[in-house]
């Protein structure tokens, strides 16, 4: 899934699919467990990378505190993570994480959750991104809908907030791109907004696959196909590749992306920090790419490449 930072417990609002291009499968109530994250100092940037860290655990929705994170988690997960490991190889120096566990009332989460919605987002004055509950301001170009439930890719995070400006501002008339961890497909909705003639979205997350169908239903969008699975559902060649995940995945599916990347076609990379980036061009450049532009905000960078 996206490295979308923050995604509040609860905002989220009940939503009718309209014109969906696939049946959104309903998600049964489940139980869920809250795991309390103290950071010591606390940092936007140490409760960023906790949280895009976590999501890769099975973690999915978590909520900024005072002094850290509150995260979600299904109950039946839990024996799955491994969060001792993850904390004791965080890679922020001088940092002291404690945490603790405990059950939430048994009742349909993503009821509860959906019973408020989220503000917009304004993008400079190129897009809003919105829920149904809210509209674009008038003279907008690009009025997106999205109900992020809980999947990241509401685009209050630098790391998507940036790819959404630079993707609506990139012309794929007429090409094939794929978003790579799709979380809620907004990546991939810009791309269709942006005229791309098919856009494929995958994520590891069913929640993530269901809520991308919901959201390009929102959208009336009907060139974009979600497939549930990892890297090795990649299937087809791409003139565009967007991957907004963690630089650890990044670099060990680089091969695998390039493999899949038209002649002159381009990757695009984010979901990490700035320090990170030498690492990712170094394995990018190991399969032929070379860097041709990046950028950053608040230390999260987003980085194009192409072959030399």
């Amino acid at each position: 899934m996206n490295a979308e930072a923050w995604f509040p417990i609860n905002p989220i609002f009940p939503i009718i699919p309209i014109n969906p291009i696939n049946p959104i499968n309903p998600i049964n109530p489940m139980n869920y467990s809250v795991t309390h994250f103290s950071l010591t100092p606390m940092s936007d940037t140490a409760a960023d990378l906790l949280t895009a860290l976590l999501a890769e655990q099975g973690y999915d929705a978590f909520e900024q505190t005072e002094d850290g994170v509150d995260a979600y988690i299904p109950t039946d997960l839990l024996p799955q993570t491994d969060v001792d490991a993850l904390v004791a190889a965080f890679p922020l120096p001088d940092l002291s994480i404690t945490f603790n566990t405990e059950p939430m009332e048994n009742k349909d989460w993503n009821e509860e959750w959906e019973t408020n919605s989220f503000e917009p987002i304004l993008i400079h004055d190129l897009c809003c991104i919105h829920d149904t509950r809210h509209s674009a301001p008038a003279n907008i170009p690009y009025d997106i809908v999205i109900n992020p439930r809980m999947a990241f890719g509401s685009g209050t995070h630098e790391t998507t907030s940036q790819l959404v400006e630079l993707l609506l501002r990139t012309d794929f008339k007429n090409k094939t791109v794929l978003d790579m961890g799709c979380g809620t497909c907004i990546l991939g909705i810009c791309m269709s907004l942006r005229g791309a003639e098919r856009v494929v979205a995958i994520d590891i997350d069913e929640q993530s696959v269901d809520n991308s169908l919901l959201n390009c239903g929102l959208n009336h969008l009907h060139n974009i196909s979600v497939v549930h699975g990892d890297v090795s559902a990649i299937e087809g060649e791409f003139d565009t590749i967007v991957a907004n995940i963690h630089r650890n995945i990044i670099i060990n599916d680089m091969p695998t992306y390039v493999s899949h990347l038209r002649k002159g076609g381009t990757l695009i990379v984010s979901g990490f920090f700035t320090e990170d980036l030498p690492a990712i061009q170094a394995a990018a450049e190991a399969q032929g790419l070379t860097l041709v532009h990046q950028q950053e905000r608040n230390n999260w960078t987003v980085a194009f490449f192409s072959e030399k």
